[in-house]
């Protein structure tokens, strides 16, 4: 009994452990984000009042003697704000300052609002690098060749060839249906292939020949008339590893990798939009996130930061979507202003951006819950 109550406390202690962990991750991408924001104000001469992590009651704050900025953490860690001086002004009043968020240039304002993305997609690069480089990326590597296929024979392919291109495409995999997808490029009865052997990156083309069919327990099967039954194909099997690159190629493979992770979230969107994914399915909100960083967080270090890239990356593109509260939205409202020479109702954009908001804390408290039910 005694035993049981200590296993059990164990998973108890470790799952907190693991959950702060999350936090911690979701909390550092929040901070890159809002240092987007806070550096980018900073050298376009923006006035900055306060720059926060989280929301809520305040639990920390200090206030620079010469800038008069304030920092503040607060209780409720799941975001974070970057206050520019006029850039939440009440009643649709402007600021007096000269340099106050609305007053300077819509140019220097987009760049301001664009920073926190560019932050995020950047921090995403950086830190994928570094899994590249120190855990690997997951590719698809060859673990079995048919004996008497012209690929073996050949030595075209072996047991334990890393695929890196697929007929002059980057393979990147996010699913395990990425790696059906690229290897359904090799369409024709030959394939070139860019493989990492030995630590040697080689070109190298593959040919269709006649292979023996086998069942399931890697038997040849034969014909009634006892000859093997073959059929054409290029006789590789591939599975995924982590296969560690060295720095300067797994610098080159990052920015494919996360310009490929942003198309897979806009797909995914689109997908979302167009009624053929559900948004029970693939919907979540802050605590969905944290789970699957905890959860991450379990299988590895390599793992953990693998999530915390495609987060950031999630991070990224959802803020820069033209949806009110966000900044892609208000980057939509200083392109207006910038065309009309005039912006639209101050106090009007205020009340869509704080409805805005409101309503996306409640979609993301919905997703929460259904993902919690189901």
């Amino acid at each position: 009994m005694t035993f049981t109550l200590l296993a059990a406390f164990s998973n108890v202690m470790a799952t907190i452990g693991y959950v702060l962990l999350a936090i911690v991750c979701l909390m550092f991408m929040v901070l890159i984000h809002e240092l987007g924001h806070y550096t980018a104000g900073k050298l376009l001469g923006f006035k900055i009042n306060e720059f926060g992590i989280g929301f809520g009651p305040v639990l920390f704050k200090r206030t620079g003697k010469k800038t008069g900025e304030v920092f503040s953490i607060r209780l409720l860690p799941l975001g974070g704000f970057c206050m520019f001086e006029g850039e939440e002004d009440e009643e649709g009043k402007e600021s007096d300052h000269p340099l106050a968020f609305n007053r300077l240039p819509p140019w220097k304002r987009l760049i301001v609002l664009f920073s926190g993305a560019f932050s995020n997609f950047l921090s995403s690069i950086i830190l994928i690098t570094l899994v590249f480089t120190f855990y690997g990326q997951i590719l698809p590597t060859v673990y079995y060749v048919a004996p008497e296929s012209a690929i073996y024979t050949e030595g075209t392919l072996r047991k334990g060839d890393v695929i890196l291109r697929v007929n002059g495409k980057m393979v990147n995999i996010l699913t395990q249906d990425d790696v059906t997808k690229h290897l359904s490029l090799i369409d024709g009865n030959t394939g070139e292939l860019t493989i990492l052997r030995d630590g040697k990156r080689i070109n190298t083309v593959i040919k269709r020949s006649a292979i023996y069919q086998r069942d399931e327990d890697d038997n040849i099967v034969y014909n009634k008339d006892g000859q093997p039954q073959t059929r054409y194909a290029f006789g590789f099997s591939v599975g995924v590893s982590n296969v560690k690159l060295n720095f300067f190629t797994a610098l080159g493979r990052a920015f494919v990798y996360s310009f490929y992770v942003v198309y897979k979230i806009l797909w995914l969107l689109g997908q979302l939009l167009l009624g053929r994914l559900s948004f029970a399915a693939t919907a979540g909100g802050p605590v969905t996130v944290i789970k699957a960083m905890s959860d991450a967080g379990r299988s590895g270090f390599g793992s953990l930061m693998y999530a915390v890239c495609l987060i950031s990356a999630n991070l990224a593109v959802f803020n820069l979507l033209p949806l009110p509260a966000l900044d892609g939205s208000k980057m939509v409202f200083t392109i207006i202003e910038w065309i009309r020479g005039k912006p639209i109702n101050r106090k009007v954009e205020n009340i869509i951006h704080t409805v805005g908001f409101f309503l996306l804390f409640a979609v993301a408290i919905s997703a929460d819950i259904i993902q919690l039910l189901r």
